[in-house]
C-alpha cells in the first residue's frame, strides 16, 4: 500500500510541476570543467550559471580552471572580474588548478579573491562526479 502511494506522489509531482520530483534536501550540483582563454567563453558560461539559477534555484555550481583558462580570474587579465567577484558572493566557486599554477610559475597573489585553488584539476573534477555533481565542459 505504502509503495502504491509513494508512486502515485512521484506521479503526481512529475505533471504538476512538469518536472521529476527532486529528492527532498538533494540540492542540484553543477561542476564545470573549464579551460578556455577565450573571454567570450568566460561570458558565456557565466550567464549560463544565471539561465541555471532561473530554471534550478539554489543549483550548487563549481568552475575549475585549468591550462589557459586561468586567465579568467588572473588579475592582469580578468575582464569580468566584477561579475565573477557577484557570482563568488552568490556561492559560486571559482577553483584554480595549482599544477596549472606551478607550470605557469603563478602563485596566489596572482589572482582576484573570488579564486580559491584545488591541487590538481582533474583530481576535482573526479571527486566532484564521484560525489554526483554534474559535469559540463566548457569552451573549446
Amino acid at each position: 500500500m505504502q509503495k502504491s502511494f509513494a508512486l502515485l506522489f512521484l506521479f503526481a509531482a512529475f505533471f504538476l510541476t512538469g518536472k521529476p520530483a527532486q529528492a527532498q534536501g538533494t540540492p542540484y550540483r553543477l561542476v564545470i570543467d573549464m579551460v578556455s582563454a577565450d573571454t567570450s567563453d568566460h561570458a558565456v558560461i557565466l550567464r549560463q550559471i544565471r539561465n541555471l539559477w532561473k530554471e534550478l534555484p539554489g543549483t550548487q555550481v563549481e568552475i575549475v580552471m585549468h591550462g589557459k583558462a586561468l586567465t579568467m580570474v588572473q588579475k592582469d587579465q580578468a575582464v569580468m572580474g566584477d561579475k565573477i567577484a557577484a557570482l563568488q558572493k552568490e556561492g559560486v566557486v571559482f577553483a584554480v588548478c595549482r599544477n596549472t599554477m606551478k607550470r605557469y610559475n603563478l602563485a596566489e597573489k596572482d589572482f582576484i579573491p573570488a579564486a580559491t585553488f584545488v591541487p590538481a584539476a582533474i583530481a576535482e573534477l573526479v571527486k566532484k562526479q564521484q560525489e554526483g555533481w554534474s559535469y559540463l565542459k566548457a569552451g573549446h
